[in-house]
């Protein structure tokens, strides 16, 4: 909490503590959304896969009362499966995210979700794989960023592997034209760590004016120590 007057001393308050059931290695930041915080856990969440969770924490009702935490999804593989990435959230209140594991591929090569929220309080969200990735044919692997929302609910993010030189890729997904349609994935760029191209990007992007794409890659470029990377429509 910051200081009550300039200069002042911060204060450190805990807003919840994780258990094994609630999830574990919450290795993400959180998002905030109608003064509701919403984020992720690596782990845990049961004793059989425990591929982690999503959670939401409801504030108290009076200052310095106590937050409430409810898991409002368990992952159990063929979902998605250790969420390393902040959620994104959409618009009608969805929330969207990636799993670097899991899915419904042979090779678990990660997801991209979405959660619907529920129509009355305190009801049940709903969670849909909106893709599994295959890493194979050029597909990527492992999504460890979030996702960016663009134009017509459009969305854009990265692999750390798989693409054409399994260095990673830039991806797109887009929606579908009916309610409950299939999402259509492009690869949009397959980094090949050659002639100054980048490798492995593990960062989320950041969409710009224009439609471009910018992000970065821990690895390629002409010195091999990683790029910053424009993606143009």
């Amino acid at each position: 909490m910051p200081p009550a007057t300039p200069g002042g001393v911060w204060t450190d308050d805990q807003l919840y503590t994780f258990g094994l059931t609630q999830g574990e290695k919450p290795e993400a930041g959180v998002v905030s959304e109608g003064g509701y915080l919403f984020g992720t856990t690596f782990s845990a969440g049961d004793q059989y896969c425990g591929c982690g969770t999503v959670y939401e924490l409801t504030p108290p009702a009076t200052h310095g009362g106590t937050w409430t935490e409810t898991t409002i999804h368990t992952f159990t593989g063929p979902d998605g499966a250790y969420s390393e990435a902040p959620l994104t959230v959409g618009p009608g209140g969805l929330l969207y995210g990636t799993t670097a594991d899991g899915g419904s591929a042979a090779c678990g090569c990660g997801t991209v979700f979405q959660l619907t929220p529920p129509s009355a309080p305190g009801g049940a969200w709903t969670e849909s794989v909106i893709y599994s990735f295959t890493g194979s044919n050029g597909d990527g692997s492992g999504p460890v960023a979030s996702v960016v929302v663009g134009q017509n609910g459009a969305l854009y993010g990265t692999t750390v592997g798989g693409g054409s030189a399994n260095l990673g890729t830039v991806f797109k997904l887009t929606p579908p034209t009916v309610t409950g349609g299939v999402w259509t994935e492009t690869v949009l760029h397959s980094f090949t760590g050659q002639n100054g191209d980048g490798a492995t990007p593990v960062a989320a992007l950041a969409l710009g004016s224009t439609g471009v794409l910018y992000g970065t890659t821990s690895e390629g470029g002409t010195a091999g120590k990683g790029t910053v990377f424009a993606v143009a429509p």
